[in-house]
């Protein structure tokens, strides 16, 4: 069974970091929180002046959100689910 990985990511080359943001079954859901989670970050960009000034826990989806020059970019890992006891 598939389960789709939301997947943060900011900077580039050496200062390159991604986190996992959130897990679903439903692909449609996971592409739905990489839209809000990406329009929320760009807002909060806009409200705060300068990527490095949002505070943690400030995107409601992504409470992990971390910001670089190079702003957010979110996509969707898929993975199999291994439920195996």
């Amino acid at each position: 069974m598939p389960v789709y990985v939301v997947i943060g990511t900011t900077g580039e080359y050496s200062d390159h970091r991604e986190w996992p943001v959130k897990a679903y079954y439903s692909k449609t859901l996971a592409e739905q929180h990489v839209v809000n989670a990406g329009r929320r970050a760009n807002e909060l960009f806009v409200q705060y002046g300068r990527y490095g000034d949002v505070p943690k826990g400030e995107n409601e989806y992504d409470s992990k959100m971390e910001s670089a020059y190079t702003g957010q970019r979110y996509y969707i890992w898929e993975v199999e689910l291994d439920a195996t006891p």
